[in-house]
């Protein structure tokens, strides 16, 4: 099991809530092609940081690539576009979610 989680930092402080709302409506997309539901968060907005950050992550079972083509038009066409304006930096994380199994695998349960 993985987490995914995928990390905007906007260009300016009031594009902030609109990321968050592009990054719901990507995220909605591809639930209903069978992603698991996601959680969009900000930091730094109205709670303390560093600086902001809008965030969208999810669990799934593997990590594999996501071929063009699987990709809903929308989310190429429209919200690609829209973050690509709003943001100046994008970036993936991957964490390895430590599960019971998992754990006991590795001798440490």
């Amino acid at each position: 099991m993985f987490r995914i989680r995928r990390i905007c930092k906007p260009k300016t402080r009031p594009d902030t809530w609109k990321i968050a709302g592009i990054l719901k409506k990507v995220c909605a997309e591809y639930e209903q092609k069978g992603r698991s539901p996601a959680t969009i968060s900000i930091t730094g907005f109205g709670t303390p940081g560093s600086e902001i950050i809008v965030c969208a992550e999810w669990d799934q079972e593997s990590i594999e690539t996501n071929p063009r083509k699987d990709v809903p038009d929308i989310i190429t066409n429209k919200y690609s576009k829209e973050l690509a304006s709003l943001v100046q930096s994008n970036e993936i994380e991957f964490y390895e979610i430590a599960t019971a199994e998992k754990l006991n695998q590795w001798g440490v349960i």
